[in-house]
């Protein structure tokens, strides 16, 4: 049985990379001899439930000692591929010569720092610090044996800088028994309150939205740093009645069940998890086509719709409110969202990840 290893900063985060990581963990550990090296813990519970046969290994490192203590376990345990989903380690983890093929997984766009810089209020300054961030970046990438991204446009990007890309899509991970009837007055979003999710966008947008519907409501799912100054420009805008931010929850499918549109607003997306799932729900989605996945998520006009220039606001307005003038689009649309989900099922990925594998080890 071949061995794989997975290095991440720990698994205590209700994210979409440690939720991705823990399902692939559990797919496939009864084909591999799984270990995940996480480099610290802090004795925090795992967001997502892991299965036994999962090894997992805490260095409890900081982050000058992180390189000597990897080293120390790989040279010890002979991996036949290691991975860094993108940590810290993915700095030296190449220059490890300990005879496993290494690879990166990047789930991020390839612009994130665009995004990741925007403090920067210098137009220049951003400007140079992203480019050095994003060099940086492909200079480390060119030395793992494999750069797996998460959508075809990043890969086209990747591309001019190595052959050694491919996309695998990230998997659906629910199964609802049946779909939304997309009669409610609800719209949904999901995510982090961050300025990458943008939501800022997605309540001015609902401002428009509930000046035309005001029985229609808007709840967002998610916890974040932006909390507050989100809650305040709801109250400014006057709709703490109109838009909710309700924190996270344990059964985000039944939400979505609940609803009967689906919205990203995202300044940046590597894929959308969240849009995935809406659509196993049965919802048609309203997105940005953010960089980059998005538009690869979305039959647009069939599924939902696809808005081009992100912030966007009045379009959005505009095709929310197209869908919520016309239930009978709503549901058509939802219908087209579940087929169009099927092309994420989880067997269909697993299956490409163990290609992968047994590529690289080849």
């Amino acid at each position: 049985m071949k061995r794989l290893a997975f290095c991440i900063e720990g698994l205590y985060n209700a994210a979409g990379m440690e939720r991705v990581l823990t399902k692939k963990a559990n797919a496939l550990c009864h084909d591999y001899d799984i270990t995940i090296i996480i480099r610290q813990q802090h004795g925090r519970p795992n967001a997502f439930p892991l299965d036994t046969a999962v090894r997992t290994i805490d260095l409890d490192s900081d982050i000058p000692h992180y390189e000597e203590r990897l080293r120390e376990v790989l040279m010890r345990e002979h991996f036949d591929i290691v991975t860094t989903m993108g940590g810290y380690e993915m700095y030296f983890l190449y220059r490890i010569k300990d005879g496993s093929k290494k690879v990166f997984e990047f789930h991020f766009s390839f612009d994130i720092s665009k995004v990741w810089l925007a403090g920067i209020h210098n137009p220049l300054k951003r400007w140079l610090w992203v480019r050095l961030q994003t060099w940086r970046r492909i200079f480390i990438a060119r030395h793992y044996d494999r750069l797996v991204v998460l959508c075809k446009a990043d890969e086209r990007k990747w591309r001019r800088y190595t052959r050694k890309v491919v996309t695998i899509y990230n998997p659906l991970m629910i199964h609802p028994d049946r779909t939304a009837a997309c009669h409610n007055h609800v719209a949904i979003a999901v995510g982090r309150l961050d300025y990458q999710k943008g939501f800022d966008y997605l309540i001015d947008s609902w401002k428009i939205v509930a000046d035309k519907h005001p029985d229609w409501r808007l709840n967002i799912y998610g916890e974040g740093e932006l909390r507050n100054s989100l809650q305040k420009q709801i109250d400014q805008n006057g709709h703490h009645d109109k838009v909710t931010l309700c924190g996270r929850t344990d059964n985000i499918m039944e939400k979505y069940l609940e609803s009967s549109i689906f919205v990203l607003s995202s300044r940046d997306e590597a894929f959308g998890l969240v849009i995935t799932e809406a659509e196993a729900c049965g919802l048609p989605v309203v997105t940005f086509a953010c960089p980059n996945a998005p538009a690869e998520l979305v039959d647009d006009g069939q599924n939902g719709f696809v808005i081009q220039k992100v912030g966007d606001i009045k379009t959005m307005a505009a095709r929310i409110d197209d869908l919520i003038k016309d239930e009978t689009l709503r549901k058509t649309m939802g219908k087209a969202s579940v087929a169009f989900a099927e092309r994420f099922r989880e067997d269909k990925i697993w299956k490409e990840w163990r290609m992968l594998y047994t590529q690289t080890i080849q």
